[in-house]
Parts: C-alpha cells; structure tokens; sequence
C-alpha cells in the first residue's frame, strides 16, 4: 500500500448543472464554489470554476476540472492557485485524478512542481477533493 501525504482538502459546493444528452452519451458542465483548507493554503474558489463530466458510450466516464482559489499561503502571503483536475472512473464509480497547479506564489511554488494524485469524497453541500502526493 502506497502512504500518501494530503496537501490541499478543497470543499466543492455545487452550484449548477447543465446537461446535455445525445446519441453518443451525456455531458454535464458542473458550476462551483467552495473553499480550500490546508495547512500550506487556505482560501475560496473563484467564480467560474467548472467541472466538465463526459460520459460516452462505452468509454469509462471522465472529468476535467479548471477553476482558481485566491487566498493565503502558510507564511501569511496572498496567493492565486489555478487548479487544472483530470480524471477517468473506475468499473467501480471510483474518479482517480490528476492535477496540475499553478501559482502566483514564490512560497508555494513547490507544490507546482509536485507529482500528485487527487480523490473525490461526498459531504453535505457537494464534493471534498483530496489532492496528495504519494510517499
């Protein structure tokens, strides 16, 4: 078993969907909102962030996440994070993702240039997205 750190806990709070339904399967246009909690940041997503589900006949689903959070890093300085989330459902339902950040912030640049794998977990108002790197 692979221990993984978690670096970023975003709490997603769905906001709207938009569907579309044809022949060749289903596109849902998810609309966000929510916060992120961490030790090395904290702060709230923008507005705009979306997260792009395609289900397409006989393929595994898929989902793309874009949005940014603008807050403050560990060291009290302001910070912008743009999060780009990519990932493909399991025969068991189950997302595995991978993201890719970037940022406006020298103290957080690291995080950048860190290999991570990201999870989905429910919660009341949406989604918690767990962004780790692996041990």
């Amino acid at each position: 078993m692979i221990a993984v750190q978690e670096l970023l806990t975003i709490y997603v709070e769905l906001q709207e969907t938009h569907t579309l339904k044809s022949p060749e399967g289903q596109i849902n246009m998810v609309l966000f909102g929510g916060r992120c909690e961490s030790e090395h940041f904290t702060g709230q997503v923008l507005s705009g962030g979306v997260d792009t589900q395609t289900y397409l006949t006989g393929q595994p689903g898929r989902l793309s996440a874009r949005y940014m959070l603008r807050g403050t890093a560990a060291d009290g300085s302001p910070a912008t994070l743009f999060i780009e989330n990519n990932g493909v459902f399991d025969e068991n339902g189950v997302c595995h993702t991978r993201p890719t950040l970037y940022t406006d912030n020298d103290s957080l640049r690291w995080l950048c240039q860190t290999p991570m794998t990201g999870s989905i977990s429910g919660w009341e108002k949406g989604v918690i997205i767990h962004l780790c790197k692996e041990n």
